[in-house]
């Protein structure tokens, strides 16, 4: 299996987003992701651990079985500059769409639900062009980092909502 086929698993990006923030157990990653059955959820933490993109930090015995602390290795989560070169525009073609499609699943999913309230929810989608010049992108980037990092730490409890932000920056084509 490809790194992006690891990666890029519904499933297992979710765990993934879920490891970014801090180690986690097995009951903490049940918690923070109620949807995923038992059952998939060790299936899925076995790939990743097997494919290295996550390891086994901490285990300790509780109750006569083992309590394993999964951890992110960040290196192995993502694509590196040099990887992202190395792919083909095929390949490149390939995790975008499936990236696209997670999204997609993930707006049905919501679509599916009873009592929609898309403002209040914040639920949307935007366009929108830019023009800036090499600094003000890589302010942009600065910036919208920071305000993500503000609120990416939260945790999940009856109050709050996963709600996922996803970017793509496209970049016009050079003349």
């Amino acid at each position: 299996m490809s790194k992006g086929d690891v990666i890029l698993h519904p499933v297992r990006m979710r765990i993934i987003q879920s490891l970014l923030k801090r180690s986690l157990t097995v009951q903490e990653l049940m918690e923070w992701l109620p949807d995923i059955p038992q059952a998939t959820l060790y299936r899925q933490l076995k790939v990743l651990t097997d494919s290295h993109v996550i390891y086994i930090s901490n285990e300790r015995k509780v109750r006569g079985t083992f309590e394993r602390t999964y951890s992110l290795n960040r290196d192995s989560a993502t694509f590196s500059t040099s990887e992202a070169h190395e792919l083909s525009k095929e390949e490149h073609m390939k995790y975008f769409m499936t990236y696209f499609t997670n999204l997609m699943q993930g707006v049905e999913e919501y679509l599916e639900g009873d009592e929609l309230d898309m403002e209040k929810d914040g639920f949307g989608y935007r366009h929108i062009d830019l023009f800036l010049d090499d600094d003000e992108f890589s302010n942009l980037k600065k910036d919208l980092v920071a305000v993500v990092k503000r609120y990416s730490d939260n945790e999940p409890n009856h109050k709050r909502r996963r709600r996922t932000i996803a970017t793509v920056f496209i970049p016009e084509r050079k003349k």
